[in-house]
Protein backbone atom coordinates (compact mmCIF):
# COMPACT_ATOMS: atom_id res chain seq x y z
CA UNK A 1 0.00 0.00 0.00
CA UNK A 2 1.36 3.42 -0.98
CA UNK A 3 1.40 6.43 1.34
CA UNK A 4 0.39 9.75 -0.25
CA UNK A 5 2.18 12.92 0.89
CA UNK A 6 0.87 16.30 -0.26
CA UNK A 7 3.84 18.58 -0.98
CA UNK A 8 1.85 21.62 -2.15
CA UNK A 9 2.08 24.98 -0.36
CA UNK A 10 -1.35 26.51 0.39
CA UNK A 11 -2.11 29.75 -1.46
CA UNK A 12 -3.92 32.54 0.40
CA UNK A 13 -5.42 35.87 -0.58
CA UNK A 14 -2.79 38.60 -0.24
CA UNK A 15 0.19 36.28 -0.71
CA UNK A 16 2.63 36.86 -3.56
CA UNK A 17 6.11 37.81 -4.73
CA UNK A 18 7.86 40.27 -7.04
CA UNK A 19 5.11 42.81 -6.39
CA UNK A 20 2.40 40.48 -7.73
CA UNK A 21 -0.27 39.72 -5.16
CA UNK A 22 -2.67 36.79 -5.00
CA UNK A 23 -6.22 38.11 -5.25
CA UNK A 24 -9.39 36.20 -4.36
CA UNK A 25 -12.83 37.64 -5.07
CA UNK A 26 -16.32 36.20 -4.63
CA UNK A 27 -18.73 37.94 -7.04
CA UNK A 28 -21.44 35.33 -6.54
CA UNK A 29 -22.55 34.83 -2.95
CA UNK A 30 -25.34 33.12 -1.06
CA UNK A 31 -26.61 36.61 -0.22
CA UNK A 32 -26.92 37.83 -3.82
CA UNK A 33 -27.78 34.65 -5.71
CA UNK A 34 -28.03 31.68 -3.35
CA UNK A 35 -24.72 30.05 -4.32
CA UNK A 36 -21.03 30.86 -4.13
CA UNK A 37 -18.64 31.39 -7.04
CA UNK A 38 -15.16 32.90 -6.75
CA UNK A 39 -12.30 34.10 -8.94
CA UNK A 40 -8.57 34.27 -8.33
CA UNK A 41 -5.53 35.81 -9.94
CA UNK A 42 -1.91 35.08 -9.09
CA UNK A 43 1.64 35.08 -10.41
CA UNK A 44 2.21 31.79 -12.21
CA UNK A 45 5.54 31.34 -10.39
CA UNK A 46 4.36 31.79 -6.82
CA UNK A 47 4.06 28.91 -4.34
CA UNK A 48 4.08 25.33 -5.68
CA UNK A 49 4.22 25.45 -9.46
CA UNK A 50 5.81 24.01 -12.60
CA UNK A 51 8.11 25.98 -14.92
CA UNK A 52 7.67 25.44 -18.65
CA UNK A 53 10.80 25.93 -20.82
CA UNK A 54 9.51 29.20 -22.32
CA UNK A 55 9.92 30.73 -18.85
CA UNK A 56 13.58 31.30 -19.81
CA UNK A 57 13.99 29.75 -23.27
CA UNK A 58 12.61 31.96 -26.03
CA UNK A 59 10.23 29.95 -28.26
CA UNK A 60 10.45 27.04 -25.81
CA UNK A 61 7.53 24.83 -24.86
CA UNK A 62 4.62 26.44 -23.01
CA UNK A 63 2.60 25.09 -20.10
CA UNK A 64 -0.01 23.48 -22.34
CA UNK A 65 2.81 21.64 -24.19
CA UNK A 66 4.10 20.10 -20.96
CA UNK A 67 3.91 16.29 -21.24
CA UNK A 68 2.48 14.80 -18.06
CA UNK A 69 4.88 11.90 -18.54
CA UNK A 70 7.67 14.33 -17.53
CA UNK A 71 5.87 15.23 -14.30
CA UNK A 72 4.65 11.82 -13.12
CA UNK A 73 6.98 8.93 -12.45
CA UNK A 74 9.72 7.36 -10.39
CA UNK A 75 11.68 9.74 -8.20
CA UNK A 76 14.92 9.82 -6.23
CA UNK A 77 15.42 11.93 -3.11
CA UNK A 78 18.80 13.60 -2.51
CA UNK A 79 19.39 14.68 1.09
CA UNK A 80 20.75 18.23 1.41
CA UNK A 81 19.44 19.35 4.79
CA UNK A 82 22.93 20.47 5.82
CA UNK A 83 22.70 23.18 3.13
CA UNK A 84 21.22 26.28 4.75
CA UNK A 85 22.01 30.00 4.55
CA UNK A 86 23.57 30.91 1.18
CA UNK A 87 24.91 27.38 0.71
CA UNK A 88 25.86 26.41 -2.85
CA UNK A 89 24.69 22.97 -3.99
CA UNK A 90 27.50 21.70 -6.20
CA UNK A 91 27.66 18.96 -8.77
CA UNK A 92 30.21 17.03 -6.70
CA UNK A 93 27.78 16.98 -3.77
CA UNK A 94 24.97 15.67 -5.95
CA UNK A 95 27.29 13.02 -7.40
CA UNK A 96 28.27 11.88 -3.92
CA UNK A 97 24.73 11.79 -2.52
CA UNK A 98 22.77 10.93 -5.64
CA UNK A 99 24.31 7.64 -6.71
CA UNK A 100 20.86 6.04 -6.51
CA UNK A 101 19.46 8.45 -9.14
CA UNK A 102 18.55 6.66 -12.37
CA UNK A 103 18.08 8.05 -15.86
CA UNK A 104 14.52 9.29 -16.26
CA UNK A 105 13.97 9.94 -12.56
CA UNK A 106 12.28 12.98 -11.12
CA UNK A 107 15.01 14.22 -8.77
CA UNK A 108 13.98 15.69 -5.42
CA UNK A 109 16.44 18.08 -3.73
CA UNK A 110 15.57 18.21 -0.02
CA UNK A 111 16.94 21.06 2.10
CA UNK A 112 13.82 21.61 4.27
CA UNK A 113 14.19 25.36 3.59
CA UNK A 114 10.51 25.96 2.81
CA UNK A 115 9.45 24.25 6.04
CA UNK A 116 11.68 26.60 8.01
CA UNK A 117 11.32 29.91 6.17
CA UNK A 118 8.43 30.00 3.69
CA UNK A 119 6.49 33.26 4.04
CA UNK A 120 9.53 35.26 5.14
CA UNK A 121 12.03 37.44 3.30
CA UNK A 122 14.72 35.05 4.46
CA UNK A 123 13.32 32.35 2.20
CA UNK A 124 14.08 34.43 -0.90
CA UNK A 125 17.22 36.26 0.18
CA UNK A 126 19.31 33.83 2.22
CA UNK A 127 18.50 30.32 1.10
CA UNK A 128 20.63 27.62 -0.50
CA UNK A 129 20.96 27.66 -4.27
CA UNK A 130 21.96 25.36 -7.10
CA UNK A 131 25.19 26.05 -8.96
CA UNK A 132 25.62 25.67 -12.71
CA UNK A 133 27.70 22.55 -12.03
CA UNK A 134 24.80 21.19 -9.99
CA UNK A 135 22.39 21.91 -12.84
CA UNK A 136 24.75 20.27 -15.31
CA UNK A 137 24.91 17.17 -13.11
CA UNK A 138 21.09 16.90 -13.23
CA UNK A 139 21.18 17.16 -17.03
CA UNK A 140 23.98 14.59 -17.36
CA UNK A 141 22.18 12.23 -14.99
CA UNK A 142 19.10 12.27 -17.21
CA UNK A 143 16.58 13.82 -14.84
CA UNK A 144 13.13 14.31 -16.35
CA UNK A 145 12.15 16.95 -13.75
CA UNK A 146 13.59 18.46 -10.57
CA UNK A 147 11.71 19.17 -7.33
CA UNK A 148 12.96 22.01 -5.10
CA UNK A 149 12.10 23.22 -1.59
CA UNK A 150 14.27 26.31 -2.03
CA UNK A 151 14.76 29.07 -4.61
CA UNK A 152 17.36 27.42 -6.81
CA UNK A 153 18.65 30.40 -8.80
CA UNK A 154 21.07 32.62 -6.86
CA UNK A 155 20.44 35.65 -9.09
CA UNK A 156 16.71 35.94 -8.31
CA UNK A 157 17.48 37.30 -4.85
CA UNK A 158 18.70 40.47 -6.56
CA UNK A 159 16.03 43.12 -7.34
CA UNK A 160 15.51 43.60 -11.06
CA UNK A 161 17.34 40.41 -12.06
CA UNK A 162 17.38 39.62 -15.78
CA UNK A 163 16.96 36.33 -17.58
CA UNK A 164 20.55 36.22 -18.83
CA UNK A 165 21.71 36.27 -15.20
CA UNK A 166 19.98 32.93 -14.52
CA UNK A 167 22.19 30.14 -15.91
CA UNK A 168 20.62 27.40 -13.79
CA UNK A 169 17.20 27.90 -15.38
CA UNK A 170 18.76 28.09 -18.84
CA UNK A 171 20.72 24.88 -18.27
CA UNK A 172 17.76 22.86 -17.01
CA UNK A 173 14.86 24.27 -19.01
CA UNK A 174 17.04 24.33 -22.11
CA UNK A 175 17.09 20.54 -21.98
CA UNK A 176 13.28 20.34 -21.51
CA UNK A 177 13.75 19.27 -17.91
CA UNK A 178 10.89 20.71 -15.88
CA UNK A 179 11.28 22.63 -12.63
CA UNK A 180 8.77 21.70 -9.92
CA UNK A 181 9.36 24.58 -7.55
CA UNK A 182 8.60 25.51 -3.94
CA UNK A 183 7.22 22.36 -2.39
CA UNK A 184 7.11 21.78 1.34
CA UNK A 185 6.84 18.80 3.66
CA UNK A 186 9.72 16.85 2.13
CA UNK A 187 10.77 15.87 5.66
CA UNK A 188 7.80 13.46 5.67
CA UNK A 189 9.48 11.32 3.00
CA UNK A 190 11.33 8.37 4.54
CA UNK A 191 12.62 6.48 1.50
CA UNK A 192 15.26 7.45 -1.06
CA UNK A 193 13.12 6.14 -3.91
CA UNK A 194 9.43 6.82 -4.44
CA UNK A 195 7.06 8.32 -7.04
CA UNK A 196 6.04 11.92 -7.73
CA UNK A 197 3.03 13.40 -9.52
CA UNK A 198 2.88 17.12 -10.35
CA UNK A 199 -0.30 18.37 -12.02
CA UNK A 200 -0.08 21.98 -13.29
CA UNK A 201 -3.12 23.84 -14.51
CA UNK A 202 -3.55 23.46 -18.29
CA UNK A 203 -2.98 27.14 -19.11
CA UNK A 204 -2.51 27.74 -22.84
CA UNK A 205 0.52 29.76 -23.91
CA UNK A 206 1.90 30.49 -20.43
CA UNK A 207 5.36 29.93 -18.95
CA UNK A 208 4.29 28.22 -15.74
CA UNK A 209 1.30 27.20 -13.69
CA UNK A 210 0.28 26.47 -10.10
CA UNK A 211 0.41 22.75 -9.41
CA UNK A 212 -0.73 20.16 -6.90
CA UNK A 213 2.31 17.99 -6.19
CA UNK A 214 2.12 14.70 -4.31
CA UNK A 215 4.62 12.01 -3.39
CA UNK A 216 3.77 8.31 -3.23
CA UNK A 217 5.93 6.15 -0.97
CA UNK A 218 5.76 2.46 -1.68
CA UNK A 219 4.52 2.90 -5.26
CA UNK A 220 6.55 1.76 -8.25
CA UNK A 221 5.81 3.56 -11.51
CA UNK A 222 7.23 2.66 -14.93
CA UNK A 223 9.57 5.15 -16.61
CA UNK A 224 7.56 5.07 -19.81
CA UNK A 225 3.80 5.13 -19.90
CA UNK A 226 1.17 6.48 -22.26
CA UNK A 227 -0.91 9.55 -21.40
CA UNK A 228 -4.20 9.46 -23.31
Amino acid sequence: MADLIDLSIPVRNGDGRLGLQVKFETPYTFENCGWQGSTFSMFAHYATHVDAPVHFIEHGKCTHDTPLSHLIGPAALIELDDHADNAAIEGDTLEDRGRHVQKGDIVILRTNWTDKHWGTDRFWKQGPFLTVAGAEWLVARGARAVVYDFSEEEAVRNPGFRGEECPVHHTILGENIYNIEYVHGLSKIRRPRLAIAAMPLHLVGLDGAPARVVAFEGLDLPRDFAVR
